[in-house]
């Protein structure tokens, strides 16, 4: 067990047992909208939510912040989904794709994205992300590596996806994209 994962689940075994506060505020988080919600669900998770209901309340959180394009915000709560469970290459996917289209920044996708790919690497989505992700931080060979390995995981990962079609045309071509 890693050290960042103990701490994790010790950190889940001492959560206080959820309040009628804390429920409350889910549910106001749940009902209202922009920064009403947002402040809410904060309510609800600094009270101490079960770990059943602190999911979807975190789910929510990343919903209101994205609607706000409050994106510093939204990735810093990603990062937070990744500290609590730092196995799940899904959390780390919400936060490459986060750094990459909202932040424009690809380095850091590129890293995040990397490790979402060793921790599930038959994920195509994964694959294609990070192809993306490699062709606009300037190295379209690995980006043409990964989107190659993406489509021989999903053969239907580039339909209805122009954007990623392009990227893998021109990682094929040497060339970078955007």
């Amino acid at each position: 067990m890693t050290g960042s994962l103990a701490l994790v689940l010790l950190v889940l075994a001492t959560r206080p047992p959820e309040t009628a506060a804390a429920r409350e505020q889910a549910r106001l988080c749940e009902r209202q909208a922009g920064e009403e919600s947002l402040a809410a669900c904060r309510r609800a998770i600094q009270l101490g939510l079960s770990s059943e209901r602190l999911g979807p309340v975190r789910q929510i959180v990343a919903r209101r912040l994205a609607s706000l394009e409050r994106w510093e915000e939204l990735a810093e709560h990603y990062r937070g989904d990744v500290d609590l469970q730092p196995l799940d290459g899904e959390a780390r996917l919400r936060l490459g794709s986060t750094l990459l289209f909202d932040l424009g920044q690809p380095s850091e996708a590129v890293a995040v994205l990397s490790e979402a790919v060793r921790l599930a690497p038959d994920a195509a989505a994964a694959r294609g992300l990070l192809g993306l992700a490699l062709g606009a931080n300037g190295q379209p060979k690995e980006a043409a590596g990964e989107l190659e390995a993406a489509v021989k995981l999903d053969e239907h990962l580039l339909d209805h996806r122009p954007a990623m079609r392009a990227a893998f045309e021109a990682a094929q071509r040497g060339e970078a994209w955007p």
